[in-house]
């Protein structure tokens, strides 16, 4: 995705935020013991994943960005093996595992800002911005969930994250279109108030939940009641 000069800060925001989830879903691959071919893969998901959504299902302004400039590519390729590299010591690749969730954090609010202002640019309704920037934000960890056999976070009761994006992205749009504050400072804001969310929900426990009244029920194998003959 090309930028005009003026809006520079968004790409910067963007390889940024890449970066930094294709690290945690490289790490990710690599915690499950994924050779460079699967961490590699993972990493691109992560980093990417939001991004097809969004340019795929919303905006549809021709080809991806992932395949319009080498960067993304380029980027995913050096987390991957950096990921590979220093993972050939388990010692050191456990302490950039910590801060994992850390590092999503921060990407899930970088993602969102990107999300809402190319949305913003393709002149969409103010609810389609939000539904792109949360898009954008979350698809990549739900891609990157359902090639790793895992049940989507989002879709689960847990840690804000879905919810941490959405209201980053009301602040941000209220920010920018309520108050006119500039974009840049709005969205280190943004960036700042959903990293902080995130993190808030995992150390203190700020959990969503699933809907009252409902108990999820352990899936019965018909074949233990198939008659025999």
């Amino acid at each position: 995705m090309w930028f005009h000069e003026s809006e520079i800060i968004w790409r910067y925001f963007d390889v940024g935020a890449s970066f930094i989830w294709a690290i945690s879903g490289a790490l990710m691959a690599a915690t499950r013991g994924y050779d460079l071919t699967g961490i590699a893969a993972i990493a691109l998901v992560s980093s990417t994943g939001g991004g097809l959504l969004r340019d795929a299902l919303f905006l549809q302004q021709g080809p991806p960005s992932l395949v319009r400039t080498p960067i993304y590519i380029v980027v995913a390729g050096i987390a991957a093996l950096l990921v590979w590299l220093v993972g050939r010591e388990a010692r050191i690749l456990r302490p950039f595992a910590r801060f994992a969730g850390l590092v999503d954090a921060v990407g899930l609010g970088g993602f969102a800002v990107v999300g809402m202002q190319l949305a913003l640019r393709a002149e969409l309704s103010l609810p389609g911005v939000v539904l792109v920037g949360v898009v954008n934000a979350v698809g990549g960890s739900v891609l990157r969930s359902l090639l790793l056999h895992e049940v989507p976070q989002v879709f689960r009761p847990g840690e804000l994250t879905a919810v941490a994006s959405l209201i980053g992205c009301l602040v941000h749009l209220g920010l920018t279109r309520g108050w006119g504050l500039d974009p840049r400072p709005s969205a280190a804001i943004t960036v700042l108030l959903v990293a902080l969310l995130r993190t808030g929900s995992v150390r203190y426990g700020l959990r969503t939940h699933a809907a009252r009244g409902f108990v999820e029920a352990p899936v019965k194998d018909e074949r233990l009641n198939a008659p025999t003959t």
